[in-house]
């Protein structure tokens, strides 16, 4: 394959931050959560129904493919989990964010849980990395999302939101 798609799978699975120094994790949460506020704020529906989760499913999809592309052609280098794919913390996100419906603390408890959880990896989390591929790279995000989704709909139902 030519350097045009080592670079097209670069930009596509980092999402343009992944590939920042630093933190590239928690730029490409970042990023999620952006554009979630930014559709919030200019009018855009509820984080709920088919369609989202169609959406969620479908951004789920394309993290294991383009993961799973840029694992087999080695872009990102020998590691297992490229800190520099990013997109799989978008799919996380997205279920972190699942029932959002305007700006305010639970986007940004959100955001904070999805972390924790992505970073501190509590029993299944750590455990999927082991899974074979772009499994692995993709499903302890998914995971994270999943708590992080429970903690901030706790919070939101105990304190209001």
């Amino acid at each position: 394959m030519s350097a045009k798609t080592d670079t097209a799978i670069k930009l596509t699975a980092s999402l343009g931050v992944g590939l920042l120094p630093g933190a590239p994790g928690t730029y490409g949460s970042l990023a999620t959560l952006g554009l979630a506020a930014a559709w919030l704020a200019l009018g855009g529906a509820a984080f709920v129904g088919l369609g989202y989760w169609l959406g969620v499913l479908g951004l789920s999809a394309l993290a294991v493919a383009v993961s799973r592309a840029a694992l087999a052609r080695g872009v990102f280098g020998p590691s297992a989990d490229p800190s520099a794919i990013v997109i799989d913390e978008a799919a996380g996100m997205l279920l972190a964010l699942a029932w959002s419906d305007r700006l305010g603390w639970p986007l940004l408890m959100a955001f904070a849980a999805f972390r924790l959880f992505d970073i501190a990896k509590p029993w299944p989390v750590g455990w999927s990395q082991s899974l074979p591929g772009a499994w692995g790279v993709v499903v302890d995000d998914l995971l994270a999302g999943l708590y992080a989704l429970a903690v901030t709909r706790l919070a939101v139902g105990w304190l209001g939101g």
